[in-house]
């Protein structure tokens, strides 16, 4: 239960950071002014539902209504958050917010923009680790490359065959052509998608999934063009179109979620990949990657919806 001190109600504690952020951001893009506390939770001494003395230590980060007018709505919304907290939409509004609370230096100030003096790029960098270390190494290999070490780095990043691997035991080959691009276009096309929708992804499903997806997306569509055309090949396009698949599926399985290509885009990247088995485009095009990335995107949006739908029966 919570009580009204001199600076707020406090509604609920958490003993990790993590989960009282998500609420906080969504209390705030609910319109209600909430802070973090940071110590022991405040609870009145007749308080039946207070927590024992051996566990009060260990919630250290407390939600705290600013505005009694608004407590009933955030109890409301704290009880669902409770008995669900893997929605999206509190992923969503953390996304919205990026808000970063300390209560230490913001008591009087409520909540803080993490934004501050740092450009909105800069910060969509930090936000997002994996999707940034991806982009700096696919940048960092190019620049080598141009430099005059693309043979070099060819031998380092390229696929080899099953019997090589299997002697070699070398299978990080397996996803580092990822990191090969062979002219501007190429790279700039590749990271301008990886970076819209990569970001999007870490931000709302957390970094674990988007290396996961990278991961899967990678390896079998290398595999895939290995089988076809043989090692020559390279790019991040296999991961791109594993990112559209994902985003566009989950668009059409969990509409809810708020995520999602337009019509007209998904139109235009699965033109783009026929047009590639037509071979009527002026670049080579590694077919079998894209389509595979594809499927493999989608395919990990359909167990996402799967396991979302799992979890929330249990």
């Amino acid at each position: 239960m919570s009580h009204t001190s001199g600076e707020g109600t406090p509604i609920l504690a958490f003993s990790d950071k993590k989960p009282a952020r998500l609420l906080a951001d969504f209390l705030t893009s609910s319109n209600i002014d909430v802070r973090i506390v940071k110590g022991k939770p405040e609870v009145s001494a007749n308080d039946d539902n207070a927590p024992s003395d051996d566990k009060v230590d260990n919630l250290h980060f407390q939600i705290v209504v600013i505005n009694p007018n608004d407590v009933a709505k955030a109890l409301v919304i704290a009880e669902d958050f409770v008995a669900n907290p893997n929605q999206a939409k509190y992923q969503q509004a953390a996304w919205e917010v990026g808000s970063v609370f300390d209560s230490d230096k913001n008591k009087s100030k409520g909540l803080r923009s993490n934004r501050s003096t740092a450009p909105n790029w800069l910060q969509d960098l930090k936000s997002t680790p994996f999707m940034s270390l991806v982009m700096f190494i696919c940048l960092a290999v190019f620049a080598i490359s141009y430099l005059g070490a693309f043979d070099a780095i060819y031998q380092i990043f390229t696929i080899r065959s099953f019997t090589e691997l299997s002697q070699s035991h070398e299978w990080w080959r397996l996803f580092t052509p990822a990191f090969i691009h062979f002219s501007v276009i190429h790279i700039i096309f590749n990271l301008i998608w990886w970076w819209v929708l990569g970001s999007q992804l870490e931000r709302i499903f957390g970094t674990w999934l988007l290396v996961i997806i990278f991961s899967i997306a990678a390896i079998s569509s290398n595999i895939a063009q290995l089988l076809v055309t043989g090692p020559n090949f390279g790019g991040l396009s296999g991961v791109v179109y594993a990112l559209f698949g994902f985003v566009w599926w989950i668009g059409l399985l969990r509409p809810q979620w708020g995520i999602g290509l337009p019509t007209n885009l998904v139109i235009f990247l699965l033109g783009w990949l026929a047009l590639g088995y037509f071979d009527v485009l002026w670049v080579n095009m590694a077919n079998e990657a894209h389509l595979f990335g594809l499927i493999s995107g989608c395919l990990m949006a359909l167990a996402t919806h799967q396991l979302a739908g799992a979890r929330k029966r249990t």
